[in-house]
């Protein structure tokens, strides 16, 4: 499991701005810290996700203690569960499948210039009740 310190730094009229050091780019707006905790956390494991599938060394955590802040900021560790971001990710991949429609219903998707991948999952989350 992997653990990276993040800042919460408050914004002027509420909410936060929060960023993982260690990786630069990650960063996110939030209302509050477990919204900010939740953001944060799927941006860190989409930066290993980034790093593991381009063979990239993973930057090692700075120390909460060494992590440079303004006043006011406030430090966090931040685990990644990459196991269940990986499963999420793999799960949205798409799959290529081979439907069989009658001409006249093919022709008809084409003249309204729909796409027979959106209108076959929508029909299929209909089906199951997916919303």
């Amino acid at each position: 499991m992997y653990v990276y310190p993040v800042v919460f730094t408050p914004e002027e009229g509420g909410g936060y701005c929060v960023y993982a050091p260690d990786f630069k780019g990650c960063i996110t707006e939030a209302d509050n810290y477990a919204d900010g905790i939740e953001k944060i956390r799927d941006g860190i494991c989409g930066m290993i996700f980034i790093h593991e599938t381009e063979n990239r060394l993973l930057p090692t955590p700075t120390e909460p203690s060494k992590v440079e802040h303004k006043d006011g900021d406030i430090i966090s560790l931040v685990d990644a569960p990459m196991e269940e971001y990986r499963k999420r990710v793999e799960n949205s991949k798409a799959v290529r499948k081979t439907i069989s429609l009658p001409q006249w219903l093919f022709d008809m998707a084409v003249k309204h210039r729909l796409s027979l991948s959106d209108v076959t999952q929508k029909a299929l989350m209909n089906e199951f009740g997916i919303h």
